[in-house]
């Protein structure tokens, strides 16, 4: 690949923008590329926030993808704490706040997603926190300590996981969800009553069909208040409400945004010099006949690379199975597919663990999620991903 006077300009050091940048230079990039991120830390993995640092096992620093200096060496320009202004897709430039601006001969929009907030009365107390970044894993794992009265709002992956954490940290752990079960995006509920059993086995109470109506506290959130009226003492409250995609930046720039930014199935928006690929990416999936945008390491990981190399004219169609895992005390949840597709789950035991099938009206198989020993469900899972990339065309 020869190099271009004008770098690929890539927008979110999340997941999906470092890794991107990385693709560039492994398969053959030899121009300039910038990577721009709000946060002002190195870019890093998420999944062990809620596992590794609240146990005490890693710190946030240690979860970032690459050394500062690996940046420098790869020739990419890090631009941290700095926020994208505006698209100007006539002369080919992105524009800072504050003025400064850089010509791009392509563009990568990996700007990822952000948290929903929790807006009830109390929300801004101390000891209220979601978990998305370094910082927020930190406060977290400062206060679990024995007997730390944990509630946790939102029984998705997230909250689930940080329940297990403070659970082996010795706290007391309440969960709320307002929902009818856990993870409802995600699992059927056949798979959430099996995770929640874990949970309820281990000590922990998980209430379903639950409103929250405010957080009680001077300056420091003492009880969560339900919409009954009962008040839930607590020392800290972490909250996972789940994500809504970062679109406002491309619909700006008049791209098509639809819960995501819009691309064809090489990544591509309507702009063909823009890209986008990570949480904020709607891609048009040949695999299910339609827009598709997921959130998960895998997906981040995989459309990272698919994104650089059709940057870099390759042509390569995104079309993987969906997949992402879940590691809660010593089991696993891992999901492969689009379950939620599924009209009915079949239930099948692998030794002590078990798998559930979801299939369609049809009879035709749309997701597989597996529950237990990572040791039984790992080759299972991995077999079924390959029926699943040839059962959706049926």
């Amino acid at each position: 690949m020869t190099t271009c006077q004008e770098p690929i300009v890539i927008v979110g050091a999340g997941h999906s923008g470092a890794r991107a940048a990385a693709a560039l230079r492994k398969h053959g990039w030899t121009g300039g590329i910038s990577l721009i991120g709000e946060e002002q830390c190195l870019p890093y993995d998420r999944p062990p926030l809620s596992k590794a640092v609240l146990l005490g096992k890693k710190t946030g620093e240690q979860c970032a993808f690459y050394a500062e200096s690996w940046y420098a060496e790869k020739g990419i320009n890090l631009l941290l704490a700095q926020s994208v202004d505006r698209i100007d897709r006539h002369s080919g430039r992105v524009v800072l706040q504050g003025g400064r601006d850089l010509a791009y001969h392509r563009l990568l929009l990996a700007t990822g997603s952000s948290i929903n907030p929790l807006t009830v009365p109390g929300a801004d107390l101390n000891g209220v926190l979601p978990l998305r970044t370094p910082q927020h894993a930190h406060a977290i794992a400062d206060s679990l300590q024995s007997r730390c009265r944990l509630v946790v709002i939102g029984a998705g992956v997230i909250g689930l996981e940080v329940a297990a954490a403070a659970l082996e940290c010795g706290c007391t752990v309440t969960v709320l969800e307002r929902a009818p079960q856990a993870m409802g995006r995600s699992v059927p509920a056949i798979v959430s009553e099996a995770v929640v059993a874990e949970h309820r086995r281990r000590g922990v109470d998980v209430q379903f069909g639950v409103e929250v109506a405010a957080l009680e506290g001077t300056t420091k959130v003492q009880a969560v208040r339900l919409a009954t009226g009962e008040d839930l003492p607590c020392d800290i409250v972490v909250y996972g409400l789940g994500v809504r995609p970062n679109v406002s930046l491309a619909a700006t720039a008049g791209l098509s945004t639809d819960n995501g930014i819009r691309t064809n199935q090489y990544l591509q928006a309507e702009d063909d010099r823009i890209f986008a690929c990570g949480d904020v990416c709607s891609y048009d999936s040949q695999l299910y006949g339609r827009p598709t945008r997921l959130e998960n390491w895998r997906n981040a990981e995989d459309q990272a690379d698919t994104a650089a190399r059709n940057m870099l004219g390759q042509q390569v169609i995104f079309d993987a199975v969906p997949w992402f895992w879940s590691n809660q005390y010593d089991f696993a949840l891992q999901v492969a597919g689009l379950p939620s597709l599924g009209d009915q789950t079949e239930m099948k035991a692998i030794g002590r663990s078990r798998l559930f099938l979801s299939t369609d009206a049809r009879g035709v198989l749309r997701g597989v999620s597996a529950f237990g020993s990572i040791r039984e469900i790992a080759s299972p899972i991995k077999d079924f991903k390959r029926v699943l990339a040839t059962a959706q065309r049926t």
